[in-house]
């Protein structure tokens, strides 16, 4: 049986809902990924569509977010604490919104060409978010999810890397001052999307040890 169900005993809506914020973050996620891997051969047409789609995604999930707080604000039964549930339905919240926002950006900043150390932390994220996925598919086997947990902390720890090195070399080379302000926001702002992954893993981690 799924560890959510035996955690919601009572609450089949809240675990509904819980299942519906994670399949819209995952929608958003691929759609994301989908937008940087093919961003040179898609056409401003798709792009955009793209875009709109995830806001549209981040639009549902703002109003299941408030629909969940008041939840957990009201009648409640769990025997999990309200506060790592607020935590966690929280993270997947902002990742959903801080995706949403530099998917705009992509558009505003008329970017025509994915950079190396861009798509370098796209890969990173893409792959801590599926380990994310497994570490709820292996939610009842603690050491996976710890080893899951360890992976994404490796991961961050190379993003970060990542993040350093563009930034010097956009400042070493001969760029831009006006593509300097562009990509440093988009590194900054996929560093942190990156870091709410983690924050993810680690909420998850406290959860099931916790209750294992």
């Amino acid at each position: 049986m799924d560890i959510l169900a035996l955690l919601f005993p009572r609450e089949k809506k809240f675990y509904k809902m819980i299942e519906e914020q994670v399949a819209l973050v995952s929608d958003g996620v691929n759609d994301f990924n989908k937008l940087i891997v093919k961003f040179d051969s898609l056409s401003k047409a798709e792009k955009q569509k793209l875009i709109l789609d995830i806001g549209v995604k981040e639009k549902k999930d703002d109003i299941l977010y408030t629909q969940m707080v008041r939840a957990l604000k009201s009648t409640f039964i769990t025997p999990m604490d309200r506060e790592d549930l607020h935590q966690l339905v929280s993270t997947f919240d902002t990742i959903i919104d801080t995706l949403e926002l530099l998917m705009m950006k992509l558009g505003a900043y008329n970017i025509k060409k994915i950079d190396t150390y861009f798509r370098n932390q796209t890969e990173i994220f893409y792959k801590e978010f599926r380990l994310l996925g497994k570490m709820v598919t292996d939610i009842q086997k603690e050491s996976q999810v710890e080893k899951h947990c360890r992976e994404i902390r490796a991961l961050e720890q190379e993003a970060d890397r990542v993040y350093i090195k563009g930034l010097g070399d956009l400042h070493a080379d001969s760029v831009a001052a006006k593509d300097i302000i562009k990509y440093s926001d988009l590194y900054a702002s996929m560093e942190e999307m990156i870091d709410e992954i983690n924050e993810a893993s680690l909420i998850i981690e406290n959860i099931v040890v916790k209750y294992s």
